[in-house]
């Protein structure tokens, strides 16, 4: 079974499914059989959790029904949660594993998968659960939807890993303070937009079967629409390392289907960098970049798939520290490159002498810093103009009309950053068609006034924009065609 772990920084606005919350809060608080009332501050606590918990559970069965979510109740585990930065401040280890109890005894939460204690400590599984039919039929009642879900404001955005890949607390820090300012102003800019697949609830049910198991990106086991902001990750305990932005649900989205995003209902351009880090290399050292870094390496000209494991390969060289000890990159293939793993990576390396200094440094890391500085740039460019900008590490996702504005902003903060202009890619997104057909789909009568999928989606995310300004919301001129 796919799982992720429990997220408990999600609310909503939406006043019909608050008043759902409440007054189930209030029905679980009058079946407990306590000797005494929870203080005022243990029961608001207490109501907090229940919140996130069905909130969660909603959340993850809107994007997969079969996605459990792994939620921890011992005791240490949670207290050092509840002190934590990346933690909610309603966590408290009594409260909390109150909550869980309730909502099982109710019959709105379920153990899926048992928790499993490892002799060895090294493969221990928290208990999973999923939401019952009588959770979603609670928020089915108050006509809820991922659209009413939103990411907490307060949630910590910039995160810190060690090398181990674990979080890392820290204290005030400037450069995490103005990270964080601007990571608000992308992230208000994100969610004043819908994105989207133009795909139907079929065809999504299809791709949910054909990635399962593969993956193990966050959120990449499934398609969750609710998941529209992002936060940075910086690594091995170092603001100098890494830093580009995760979270949201395009940069897990698998690359096939990127070109059927939408943004607003409309159709997308991608754009990247073309072969980005090597770009930056050639840049530091004052050399011209190359209208295509990997093009020396491919057997065949334009051999996209090639290309595609050129780049990987160059790139685990720059991120490893140590050349002999890269292990072969996820779905490599001999049949395509005509070549074992051990001797490809080492054409790779012999195709470069330029940067052989560079390839088992570890120099990869500090190579995303820099990039996810470019892309923050980017998108706060975007933000100002208040357009919506889709960043998936080295390329962004725009409305198709902004596929000049974009090329030179990227440009610029390439050129503003290493002095010499980096090179950009251009995949134009299919939207607004129908799968498999190159006519565009015809408006039906019968969809308008009941509409599903994607279009039901974008429709109450106008609605809900509507009621919120308490006006009617009309998408800039530039993003209606």
């Amino acid at each position: 079974m796919k799982s992720r772990p429990f997220d408990p920084h999600w609310t909503t606005d939406l006043p019909s499914l608050t008043a759902y919350l409440d007054e189930l809060c209030r029905t679980i608080s009058e079946a407990e059989t306590r000797g005494r009332k929870r203080k005022e501050a243990a029961q608001a606590n207490f109501e907090a959790a229940i919140k996130a918990i069905v909130l969660d559970l909603y959340r993850a069965h809107k994007s997969d029904p079969t996605l459990e979510v792994g939620i921890g109740t011992g005791t240490t585990a949670l207290q050092r949660k509840s002190k934590s930065r990346y933690g909610a401040s309603f966590i408290s280890a009594r409260t909390f594993i109150d909550a869980m109890e309730a909502l099982k005894r109710e019959g709105l939460i379920v153990i899926s998968t048992p928790h499993w204690d490892d002799p060895a400590k090294k493969n221990s599984r928290v208990a999973r659960h999923m939401a019952t039919p009588s959770l979603m039929a609670g928020f089915e009642r108050v006509s809820a939807s991922v659209l009413d879900l939103r990411r907490h404001p307060n949630a910590e955005g910039i995160r810190l890993k060690d090398s181990k890949k674990r979080l890392v607390e820290y204290g005030d820090d400037a450069f995490a303070n103005g990270a964080r300012d601007r990571l608000r102003i992308i992230n208000d800019m994100l969610e004043s937009h819908w994105a989207d697949l133009a795909l139907t609830d079929e065809q999504l049910a299809q791709e949910l079967r054909r990635i399962g198991g593969t993956r193990d990106d966050e959120a990449a086991q499934s398609f969750d629409f609710a998941a529209r902001t992002v936060y940075r990750v910086f690594n091995n305990e170092d603001w100098e390392q890494g830093g580009r932005f995760y979270g949201a649900w395009w940069i897990s989205c698998p690359s096939r289907l990127r070109p059927h995003i939408l943004i607003n209902g409309k159709r997308t351009v991608e754009v990247d960098y073309s072969g980005l880090h090597a770009a930056m290399l050639y840049a530091q050292d004052g050399q011209a970049i190359p209208d295509d870094p990997y093009e020396r390496c491919l057997t065949k000209k334009d051999n996209k798939a090639e290309r595609k494991l050129v780049k990987r390969t160059f790139n685990a060289l720059l991120n490893a520290d140590n050349v002999n000890r890269i292990s072969e990159i996820e779905d490599y293939s001999p049949e395509i490159t005509g070549r074992s793993w051990y001797d490809f990576k080492w054409h790779i390396v012999s195709k470069y002498p330029e940067f052989r200094p560079h390839f088992g440094s570890g120099v990869g890391l500090h190579l995303q810093r820099k990039d996810s500085d470019l892309a923050e740039k980017v998108m706060l460019r975007f933000a100002a103009m208040r357009y919506a900008c889709l960043p998936v590490h080295d390329s962004f996702i725009v409305h198709h009309g902004l596929q000049d504005e974009l090329d030179r902003i990227m440009r610029e903060a390439f050129e503003a950053e290493f002095g010499l202009s980096g090179k950009v890619g251009v995949d134009i997104g299919i939207g607004e068609m129908a799968e498999n057909s190159g006519q565009p789909i015809e408006p039906d009568p019968d969809q308008l006034l009941n509409s599903v999928g994607y279009e039901a989606r974008l429709q109450a995310f106008w609605d809900a924009r509507s009621k919120a300004r308490n006006t009617h919301i009309t998408p800039p001129l530039s993003m209606r065609d």
